[in-house]
């Protein structure tokens, strides 16, 4: 598997994120995963929310205590520059957390803010130092 990461979005900005991650390529439904194509990059993404179950409630509290009711959306992807594109252009003006899926939720703000100022940044690289 691929690695991934969560996005977390208040109720009023998450079909906003879907709608937009629907436009910014060659989507299509799949069993599992949707497929998101952007030419040299391929996108798995489940809107289902399943993924939730993956949370333990003091993670999902902590989440409503930070943005409210929310929605999730899981995003596999190949390689981090690839997603640092798609992001650019589908949180830009939304409001939520990214969840790196390396123990950290970032404000989306703050994932964009840090590609601008660091554009090779890569979360699951910053783990290991």
């Amino acid at each position: 598997m691929r690695p991934t990461i969560v996005l977390l979005s208040p109720l009023a900005d998450h079909q906003s994120i879907v709608t937009r991650l629907q436009q910014v390529g060659v989507y299509s439904e799949g069993l599992i995963l949707d497929l998101l194509d952007r030419g040299e990059c391929s996108f798995g993404v489940d809107v289902s929310g399943d993924v939730l179950g993956e949370f333990d409630a003091e993670e999902a509290d902590e989440v409503r205590n930070r943005i409210g009711e929310f929605r999730v959306i899981l995003l596999e992807y190949s390689r981090v520059s690839c997603v640092r594109d798609l992001l650019g252009e589908v949180l830009q003006g939304m409001s939520g957390l990214l969840d790196t899926n390396y123990g950290e939720l970032l404000e989306y703000e703050e994932v964009l803010a840090r590609f601008r100022r660091e554009p090779l940044w890569d979360w699951c690289s910053t783990v290991a130092e």
